[in-house]
């Protein structure tokens, strides 16, 4: 039974860093920390941006739980570091790797990628919601306006560039 315990408490913190994710990307990226987060809603001009100081912030905190669970001698809360440096890891896969492809690495679609990929198109798009990553909500109206917005986003883009082929 301490083996499940253990695990439930990784998953635990797994889970209640979405709710730490939402809170922090809402509340410090789009508030005092927009200096740094900006960088990530603006087209990318170099490998890596101001936004990228925000992940090695969050890694001293996981580190930090690290550490204090090895001087404690505090073994539920390794695990629940464990839970918060996956959390960490499958963000940087699903943000960086899949949505925003900032490393080479070919990730096939799969259902739950696409409507995570999409929800982070829509806060692109929108700004505001949806601030989750890994479990955005996205309502339905929101869902439409973005759509509409890209749509004239690409007829904008489809009619200058046939305007530049004539020319």
């Amino acid at each position: 039974m301490r083996a499940l315990a253990l695990i439930a408490t990784g998953l635990a913190a797994f889970v209640a860093m979405e709710g730490i994710s939402y809170a922090t990307h809402r509340w410090v990226m789009h508030g005092a920390g927009m200096r740094w987060h900006r960088s990530h809603h603006a087209p990318s001009t170099t490998r890596l941006e101001a936004n990228d100081v925000f992940p090695v912030v969050f890694s001293v905190f996981g580190i930090a739980l690290f550490a204090a669970a090895s001087a404690l001698d505090n073994v539920p809360l390794f695990w629940a570091a464990g839970g918060v440096t996956l959390y960490g890891a499958v963000y940087l896969f699903v943000h960086d790797i899949y949505i925003h492809h900032r490393l080479p690495v070919e990730v096939d679609d799969r259902r739950y990628l696409i409507w995570v990929r999409d929800s982070h198109r829509i806060h692109h798009t929108l700004g505001g919601e949806p601030y989750g990553m890994l479990f955005p909500v996205v309502s339905a109206a929101r869902r439409s306006r973005a759509a509409e917005i890209e749509a004239r986003r690409e007829e904008r883009l489809s009619s200058s560039l046939d305007t530049r082929s004539r020319l």
